[in-house]
């Protein structure tokens, strides 16, 4: 073998050991990538499920914060209702209290007015009727021809009780004969007949006083009334029996 040859064989030996050498640390290289890689995919994949549970926990807070919220606002509008619930029912039984208490007031006022009204007009007939039992006595004690009691005294007990009429407003009226008939004013107890048409409809006969209070009729005038009837004709044949006769 010459000097090249021998030469080229170690060039040769040499590069492949050298080829063989970075192959090998090509090698490790990859392994220690290889480790890095495997190791920062570790180090990562925790991390990203660290964030997915993080983001799934914030969404879950939001929302358990927006129900209690809402079981908040629920809450409130219950209670104002309930509120508003014992308002109304305190203020009904309020207002029925009032009306309650204006109804007694009034019955007692009512039954007061009547009793201011009804007294003076009990207090004066009382008074005639004690009138009535002073002079019924003291004629009563007089001697048997004495004890009639004059016309003249039954007169003053009926100016007595027109006095107590006329203190309550009462007004006495009494028709004169051939005023005209009121419906309002009167009431027909007798019919009168007569001849006179002019007559018809008008007042015959006063039977009784007639009472207005205020204006107003309450007890209407007793009257006698008018009332036309043409007068009777005789038959013709019976006034040729009296020519005849006559």
């Amino acid at each position: 073998m010459s000097e090249i040859d021998f030469e080229a064989k170690e060039l040769t030996e040499e590069e492949s050991v050298e080829s063989q050498k970075e192959s090998t640390e090509n090698k490790e290289l990859q392994e220690v990538n290889d480790e890095i890689s495997v190791a920062t995919e570790e180090t990562k994949a925790p991390d990203e499920a660290s964030f997915e549970e993080e983001e799934t926990g914030a969404i879950g807070n939001n929302a358990i914060k927006i129900l209690q919220n809402d079981v908040a606002a629920l809450s409130d509008g219950i209670a104002a209702l309930s509120k508003l619930f014992e308002t109304k029912i305190l203020h009904s039984e309020h207002e029925k209290k009032i009306v309650d208490k204006m109804h007694s007031e009034l019955q007692r006022y009512k039954e007061d007015m009547y009793s201011q009204l009804v007294r003076p007009i009990l207090l004066d007939i009382i008074e005639i009727r004690d009138s009535i039992l002073r002079i019924a006595l003291a004629h009563h004690n007089k001697p048997e021809g004495g004890q009639s009691i004059p016309l003249e005294t039954f007169e003053m007990y009926a100016f007595d009780a027109q006095e107590i009429l006329e203190k309550n407003n009462i007004d006495i009226f009494k028709s004169d004969a051939n005023a005209d008939f009121v419906p309002i004013r009167h009431r027909v107890i007798k019919k009168i007949p007569t001849t006179d048409q002019t007559l018809h409809g008008k007042v015959a006969e006063s039977l009784s006083d007639g009472y207005n209070y205020i204006g107003k009729t309450i007890s209407p005038e007793k009257i006698a009334v008018y009332y036309y009837e043409p007068p009777q004709t005789k038959p013709e044949s019976n006034n040729e029996e009296e020519n005849q006769n006559a």
